[in-house]
């Protein structure tokens, strides 16, 4: 080629942008404190069962007391069956809470706008647990439930503050 001869046209230079919808988002530090007090209230919830299931004689003999008391013209038979019935609540549901809550706490942190949903369910069958369990399982499993309560309220709180909420609502795009 001479000085004279034309030259080929450059080659078009573009970039690829990603839509913002897809841009990474940073996650809200409020999602991440969120993430951590849910998994502590779950811990807290697991070893509530643990405690109750390692004392689950002395759980089923305060059963039995309330029951006997309050339904005295039962059959023996009924009353044994809502004294299983009633402990197996409170033992299982407590597992079963703990469990399900780092299940929803795990998927929040990922990003699921559903799975805050679902805490707040878990956050008020916790409360009526605390209820059940007043007055029939030792005071440090109840310590343990209204702790673990108390910590999900504010994990709750983190979770709907303004970052939060813009995250979740870039996730969703």
């Amino acid at each position: 080629m001479t000085p004279h001869d034309p030259q080929p046209p450059g080659r078009p230079r573009f970039e690829f942008r990603q839509r913002p919808s897809e841009a990474v988002a940073r996650r809200a530090r409020s999602v991440d404190v969120s993430f951590a007090l849910w998994s502590v209230a779950a811990l807290l919830g697991l070893a509530a069962a643990l405690v109750m299931l390692l004392d689950l004689d002395g759980v089923q003999a305060a059963v039995r007391t309330v029951v006997d008391r309050d339904f005295s013209n039962e059959t023996a038979v009924t009353r044994d069956r809502a004294v299983a019935a009633a402990a197996a609540v409170l033992v299982g549901g407590a597992f079963l809470l703990g469990v399900l809550t780092g299940i929803a706490a795990t998927a929040m942190r990922a990003g699921r706008g559903g799975a805050r949903f679902v805490l707040l369910l878990l956050l008020a069958v916790t409360v009526v647990e605390i209820v059940l369990a007043v007055g029939v399982v030792p005071p440090a499993v109840v310590a343990l439930f209204v702790v673990a309560a108390a910590l999900g309220v504010v994990a709750a709180v983190q979770m709907y503050l303004p970052g939060a909420n813009r995250w979740f609502a870039a996730r969703r795009r």
